[in-house]
């Protein structure tokens, strides 16, 4: 095989591959993660994941979590089931929990009435060098 067409060969297969990762980024679909569950690239933050679920009997369970690497010292979470109403998301009712261990939890129950309910969990986690932050959301739930 010549110079010329080994070249060409190389930067083909090259190309092939700078499509596939630029497509892979492009649609987030890197790693097949449970849409509840976010994996995170922090410094202090290792995981979190919040859910919502709702009995026959109209019971809502919320749920949010995180669990914070090595680095990180202290967590704080909040997470607050919101209902959608008028074309916008109001608050219901909200639980904090703060926490030095290694990982946080909120696991509470709530009667709703009809409508369409989600969560929103905020954490966030301090280390040495700063803090790290965001707000997640559960998959909307209708009863």
């Amino acid at each position: 095989m010549s110079k010329k067409r080994f070249l060409s060969f190389a930067l083909s297969i090259l190309l092939i591959l700078s499509v596939l990762t630029s497509t892979a980024l492009a649609t987030g679909e890197t790693s097949a993660t449970p849409e509840s569950v976010v994996s995170i690239q922090y410094v202090y933050i290792n995981q979190a994941s919040t859910s919502l679920t709702i009995s026959a009997s109209g019971t809502a369970t919320v749920y949010g979590y995180v669990q914070k690497t090595p680095a990180g010292k202290n967590i704080y979470l909040t997470s607050t089931l919101q209902r959608y109403s008028n074309g916008s998301w109001t608050d219901v009712k909200s639980w904090s929990k703060s926490s030095t261990s290694s990982s946080a939890s909120i696991l509470e129950t709530y009667q709703v009435s009809s409508g369409t309910y989600r969560v929103e969990t905020y954490y966030y986690v301090s280390g040495d060098g700063g803090y790290e932050s965001d707000t997640i959301y559960s998959k909307t739930v209708t009863y």
